[in-house]
């Protein structure tokens, strides 16, 4: 559920939403009932609700106000005004702090309900969007350990749908990047896509592109190799997929700014 504080000076108005309405049924927890803005500024001391339905003219701090300071806190609060203060100057600064609905007053239960409810959904959306980026992050790490310390700085976009098929295009760059034959059309059969649109969603979510990805997993596990002292450079290079030593020197160089003899040399 979400959590929603209403702000309402007028006691017959407050209790009048607090029973109206059956804010169970729309997903939403009614967490507290202030009577102006300085009772209301208390909530920032704890958990800050999700929803804001505020009185514009309040004492001890007003509507405008109240919106200023929940926002500065927790900006991806929604904030809905109810006033009976049919004035531009307010509607103007509502906009301008993004309010989300400008209810006047008298208030009807069922304008509000229409109201809760489309706000309900939009947050659904983005909770379960969110809850999809963790799950495929964490299932990215799970998969590539090696890529853990860079996972959290990628930036993910789309759908969940565009982040299915570029876990299993990653996917599949890891189980095969120490191929010599790996190509970009492998990847694409693989997810069952055209080649530039494989190329296209993988660099859309997470900044490289396939080939980026091959590089990268191959450099990451020379860099591993070469701790070991036991592999001589020739036989990385080859169980990295590079059949040229010449290649594979320039293209680390360019990854970690050291030839592999010399990452070796300053490591051991």
């Amino acid at each position: 559920m979400f959590k929603l504080l209403i702000a309402e000076d007028v006691k017959l108005v407050r209790e009048t939403l607090a029973r109206s309405i059956d804010w169970k049924r729309l997903g939403i927890e009614l967490v507290g009932l202030a009577k102006n803005g300085e009772e209301a500024l208390e909530w920032l001391s704890g958990e800050t609700p999700d929803l804001l339905l505020t009185d514009i003219g309040m004492p001890k701090g007003n509507g405008i106000e109240l919106i200023e300071a929940f926002r500065s806190h927790k900006p991806d609060i929604r904030c809905i005004i109810l006033s009976g203060l049919n004035e531009f100057e307010f509607a103007r600064q509502a906009i301008k702090l993004q309010v989300l609905e400008y209810i006047m007053k008298p208030i009807d239960p069922e304008e509000i309900e229409r109201v809760f409810v489309k706000i309900v959904a939009e947050l659904s959306k983005e909770r379960d969007e969110r809850r999809g980026r963790e799950i495929l992050e964490q299932r990215l790490k799970d998969h590539m350990p090696n890529l853990a310390d860079t996972l959290p700085a990628v930036e993910w976009s789309g759908s969940l749908k565009k982040k299915k098929l570029v876990e299993q295009a990653i996917q599949a760059i890891r189980a095969n990047y120490v191929s010599k034959e790996l190509t970009l059309s492998d990847v694409a059969q693989e997810v069952g896509l055209s080649e530039k649109y494989v190329n296209a969603l993988v660099k859309e979510v997470t900044g490289l592109t396939i080939s980026h990805w091959i590089v990268k997993l191959r450099m990451e596990e020379a860099q591993r190799l070469l701790k070991d002292p036991t592999f001589r450079i020739y036989e990385i290079c080859d169980r990295i997929g590079y059949s040229d030593q010449d290649h594979f020197r320039e293209m680390f160089k360019k990854q970690f700014g050291l030839t592999p003899t010399d990452y070796r040399n300053n490591y051991l």
